[in-house]
């Protein structure tokens, strides 16, 4: 992001193709139950922009975005982090082996 004060969206991806909370209310209560439906865990891979999304119902998802090629935190003052390693190279600071 940018400008933290000037927020925008630049691209969605819906992972769950059915209707969300569609379950009917319990008893008296004018609310929805259900299982959550969708994304419920996203991370980008910072060596080459993969977003690697998580879905309950649809499973394994794996997206590019046309236009980013990563992300470098080290660029904004932060770590370097992502749960989506690249495995080819390894975290930032990890020592390589020479074979």
């Amino acid at each position: 992001m940018m400008d933290p004060t000037n927020p925008y969206t630049v691209g969605y991806y819906d992972t769950y193709p059915g209707p969300h909370n569609a379950r009917p209310a319990r008893g008296n209560s004018v609310y929805t139950w259900g299982v959550y439906q969708g994304a419920w865990g996203v991370d980008v891979r910072n060596a080459d922009g993969l977003i690697v999304i998580s879905d309950g119902v649809t499973g394994f998802w794996l997206v590019k975005m046309d236009g980013f090629e990563g992300w470098d935190g080290n660029d904004w003052g932060v770590p370097n982090n992502s749960s989506a390693q690249d495995w080819e190279n390894g975290p930032d600071g990890v020592q390589r082996r020479i074979s």
